[in-house]
């Protein structure tokens, strides 16, 4: 590891660093490098801090190894940050609880307490996987567990009466208005609306960006002709591009007043307050289902729309698809020629990567 310097006369084991422009030596535990107190000491000792007392081989030890190693650091912002999250909800309760003493059924108990079991059951895998391949552990405990199902409350799509309220009551050039719009015209989820911005922008007018969830890319048409199926979205786009023009000259389109990217949890709740004040059923991730459905509406295949999007579990498109066929079927609307679907794709294939 690098900056681990092991003493020759008293055969101790030092972590090695300048502070000050002076050299300091923090003192190691004697343990195998790999060992989770080792990195957990070795990891504190490199940020300049001293970790809180924990038991060897304990759930808090192994924790603090997991999230200081090299496995760690290839994770995503986003799932770096559910895991420290849950990492640190299970440590709060069982920090210096043995790891080899860990059951399904304390695991269990632990997923039925928690407020978010699906993301915490994640947490768990994580922990279980890692114990199981350094030994910690007989087995990994967390294989065969399975969350309970629950009812689950979909997070429906904006109507055209939703937008209509609620550009009525925030006109352009406020902030509620252009985040709204960048949101719908994107697709993106909030933690990557946030940080979109107009270095994204490809020379051959279309947004790229990799989504922060899943590593992903997703293509936007933003100043490109638009495809045959997304033809009649044009007028949205200009009105998106006018939201966002007071606050151009920034590196997001919607920047805070001091010229910085939003936080996620800033710009959902603000959403929260403003849909509740209008009376509106819908929340900030609702425009992305949004934009789904608009594009199928217009004779996208699931794979031109999810390109948009971003999507990458096509079973939830198709859905997105499935629900606009059966209102489709009854609500008397023509079907779209099949040549000119056909020859739409072909369009799509040639001018761009929608």
């Amino acid at each position: 590891m690098r900056n681990v310097w092991r003493d020759p006369k008293s055969g101790k084991t030092f972590y090695r660093s300048r502070r000050g422009g002076k050299l300091v030596l923090t003192e190691l535990p004697d343990l195998p490098h790999d060992h989770p107190d080792f990195i957990a000491a070795w990891a504190s000792a490199k940020k300049g801090t001293t970790p809180p007392p924990v038991v060897s081989g304990s759930i808090g030890s192994t924790w603090r190894a997991i999230l200081a190693s090299a496995q760690a650091r290839e994770w995503s912002t986003g799932y770096h940050a559910i895991i420290k999250r849950h990492a640190e909800a299970i440590c709060a309760k069982a920090a210096n609880v043995k790891a080899r003493a860990v059951r399904q059924k304390h695991i269990r108990a632990d997923l039925d307490d928690a407020g978010d079991p699906v993301n915490r059951l994640k947490a768990w895998r994580v922990w279980g996987a890692w114990c199981a391949a350094r030994g910690l552990i007989e087995e990994d405990v967390t294989v065969t567990i399975r969350n309970k199902r629950r009812k689950v409350t979909r997070r429906p799509p904006w109507t055209t009466a939703h937008k209509a309220a609620f550009r009525a009551r925030w006109p352009i050039g406020t902030t509620p208005r252009a985040l709204m719009e960048l949101t719908n015209w994107t697709g993106a989820r909030a933690c990557d609306v946030v940080g979109l911005g107009p270095q994204m922008v490809r020379s051959d007018g279309v947004l790229e960006y990799r989504q922060s969830k899943t590593g992903e890319r997703a293509y936007v048409p933003w100043t490109c002709p638009l495809p045959k199926w997304a033809a009649h979205l044009e007028p949205e786009r200009q009105m998106m591009l006018e939201a966002v023009a007071p606050f151009a000259g920034h590196l997001c389109f919607v920047p805070t007043k001091a010229g910085k990217p939003r936080s996620e949890k800033a710009v959902v709740q603000l959403f929260q307050k403003l849909c509740r004040e209008l009376a509106l059923p819908v929340s900030i991730h609702g425009l992305r289902k949004t934009r789904a459905v608009e594009s199928i509406e217009g004779g996208a295949t699931s794979q031109q729309g999810a390109a948009w999007t971003g999507h990458i579990d096509m079973r939830e498109y198709d859905e997105y698809a499935r629900e606009f066929d059966r209102l489709k079927a009854v609500s008397g609307t023509p079907a779209e020629p099949e040549m000119d679907v056909a020859e739409s794709r072909l369009d799509v294939r040639r001018k761009s990567p929608l």
